[in-house]
């Protein structure tokens, strides 16, 4: 028996051993040995925290940048952003597809002073650039003789990874912008260097005109002829406006701007400044667009502009007096917009004002120097477009102060919506008003609208009695959908805001801190099943209810008169009002507004104005 035992005891040993040279082996290092690239990861038992170790580095994938046209009406400083964000990116080499130089004289050392300016950008690239002529480049001999001698020749190629590289003149008949062409002792390079490698993985060609778009460009169709047997990808320039065409068993790219003349109209139109990203797998090459502004380095905030921007965004430096109309016709008017600096440096304010087809807004002056510790007041005339209106002028100002230590002296933008406005009375209730959420006490309510998207009606009134400022609201919404629980966002809800204070400090508001200084309730409707939320603490005295009925759900409520009283005077003479409403629609929850987001963007100053 003792034999026994000990045959057991080794045995265990055994296979506790076997367990650990298992488990050790279940941890052992993986090494990349298809690309001789080493990863070197312990690999745990079961899962693992990754979706695979098949790394995206295949030897013969390479990245590398096309600029476009610099030139044609060049704005400056957006190439060398280019570069800059560049040597963020950090290609493999950048290629360019011409109007390098503005050009188009024959004024020797005017020409050198540019080329010179356009060395300069370049080489500040941490990779290798490879010029190509534009029409801007080479639009008459001196310019092409000078291309010549400071750069060499006009037209050539060069193999990487084995895909050809074709960088073509398509200025060689030196007749300008719409007149690209490819002659004849460029056509026989052409065909020489694609008839001495027609194995390669990939043709890439860049020239600067699009001559696929002209006609007359001599040997260009040939050039097409050669090119659809083969693999290929073209890349131009020149027509300042970005299109991909699918033509000739290839993809052909016209590229937009990288600082040349744009009306820059948007993404949407083809006009923006960009490079290209060019991935080059074995399935050819991948092309992604880098929006300049989109490409961004890592000092996007300092923390020193990061508290100038605090100090300075905290602040509220403009009252604008709104425009509310004594009737419904408006031509013009004039108002105020009050700039105070309460700082002990200058204050500095730039106008900008947004184009509106319904209006347009007129300052005495744009620019203006505000002394430490005062105040300016400064003129604004809004005039009518035409006989209606509906869209407000957006007045942009840049403001800045000259605190020392100010990185770049940063300007902050401050926007304001301006437009003419309802003058809306508070009517002064006879009847008693009993907040039990029916709208037996109302009548007709006043006001109302409907959703943008005509799936909801809305009416509602407002009122006051010694006692009580209210608030009734009635939905028209077929489908209630209330939980009884939960958020109110999440489900078919009214949203009341109320804002107490002095009539100037009421119009400017901006529902800072989530309407900290407002009267705010959001509340669900009651069904037989379900009670109300509200999703807010009420203030002390308010009454509110909100039940569904026919066809919908009517809410009231009720804000004591003292405490508007408290926020202005005895004699109280007007509030801000605006309400919302959160509909549940199968899955989705849209919120509709009656005046816009005292929050958002499209805040108009004074809108939801009541006055006694």
């Amino acid at each position: 028996m003792i034999f026994i035992s000990c045959k057991k005891n080794i045995m265990k040993k055994i296979l506790l051993a076997l367990l650990m040279i298992v488990t050790m082996h279940s941890y052992a290092q993986i090494k990349d040995t298809i690309y001789k690239q080493e990863l070197n990861i312990e690999k745990p038992t079961g899962v693992a925290p990754w979706t695979s170790l098949k790394l995206n580095n295949h030897p013969a994938k390479f990245q590398f940048a096309v600029v476009t046209d610099r030139t044609g009406g060049h704005r400056p400083g957006v190439f060398m952003d280019a570069v800059n964000k560049l040597n963020l990116l950090q290609p493999e080499f950048v290629m360019s597809v011409g109007d390098l130089i503005e050009g188009y004289t024959t004024d020797i050392p005017e020409l050198n002073r540019q080329w010179d300016e356009f060395d300069s950008f370049v080489k500040q690239l941490d990779m290798p650039f490879f010029y190509l002529p534009g029409n801007h480049d080479i639009t008459n001999q001196v310019m092409e003789d000078l291309w010549k001698k400071r750069l060499g020749p006009t037209f050539y190629h060069f193999i990487y990874k084995d895909v050809l590289f074709l960088m073509l003149n398509s200025e060689d008949q030196r007749l300008g912008a719409g007149h690209g062409t490819i002659s004849e002792p460029q056509y026989k390079y052409i065909e020489q260097t694609l008839s001495k490698h027609p194995d390669v993985k990939w043709t890439l060609v860049f020239m600067h005109q699009p001559l696929w778009h002209q006609t007359d460009t001599r040997k260009w169709d040939k050039v097409e002829a050669l090119l659809a047997k083969r693999k290929h990808t073209v890349f131009v320039g020149h027509e300042h406006r970005y299109v991909k065409t699918d033509r000739n068993n290839g993809k052909y790219f016209v590229l937009a701007t990288t600082g040349g003349y744009s009306p820059m109209r948007g993404i949407e139109f083809g006009e923006f400044d960009h490079v290209a990203w060019v991935t080059m797998t074995e399935k050819g090459p991948i092309v992604a667009n880098l929006h300049l502004e989109g490409v961004l380095g890592e000092n996007i905030i300092t923390r020193t502009q990061q508290k100038y921007i605090d100090r300075v965004s905290a602040k509220s430096p403009f009252q604008v007096k709104p425009i509310f109309l004594k009737d419904k016709k408006f031509k013009s008017a004039t108002t105020e917009i009050k700039i105070t600096n309460d700082e002990n440096v200058p204050m500095h304010v730039e106008f900008h004002e947004r184009f509106s087809w319904d209006l347009i807004g007129i300052l005495d002056q744009s620019k203006w120097t505000i002394p430490p510790n005062s105040v300016k007041k400064v003129k604004l005339t809004v005039k009518s477009r035409k006989r209606s209106y509906e869209k407000p002028v957006k007045i942009i100002a840049d403001v800045s102060y000259d605190f020392e230590n100010a990185d770049n002296n940063l300007k902050i933008p401050y926007s304001y919506n301006i437009k003419p406005l309802t003058n809306r009375k508070l009517a002064a209730l006879k009847q008693k008003i009993k907040i039990d959420g029916k709208p037996d006490d109302w009548g007709k309510l006043s006001q109302s609208w409907t959703t943008d998207d005509k799936k909801l009606n809305i009416s509602f009134d407002v009122g006051y009695d010694d006692k009580m400022f209210y608030v009734a609201a009635f939905v028209d919404d077929k489908k209630v959908v209330s939980f009884g629980e939960g958020h109110t966002w999440t489900q078919d809800a009214i949203g009341i805001i109320i804002n107490t204070e002095p009539k100037q400090t009421s119009a400017m508001s901006l529902g800072r801190a989530w309407y900290k200084n407002e009267v705010f309730v959001p509340i669900t409707p009651a069904t037989e099943k379900v009670k109300s939320v509200i999703g807010r603490k009420l203030p002390e005295g308010v009454l509110v209810e909100c039940k569904s009925i026919n066809q919908g759900y009517f809410v009231e409520m009720a804000l004591p008169i003292k405490y508007i009283k408290e926020n202005q005077s005895e004699n109280w003479e007007s509030l801000r009002f605006n309400l919302y409403i959160d509909n549940l629609d199968d899955t989705d929850v849209t919120r509709y507004w009656w005046q816009p987001n005292w929050r958002g963007t499209k805040n108009i100053i004074g809108s939801g104005m009541f006055f006694k």
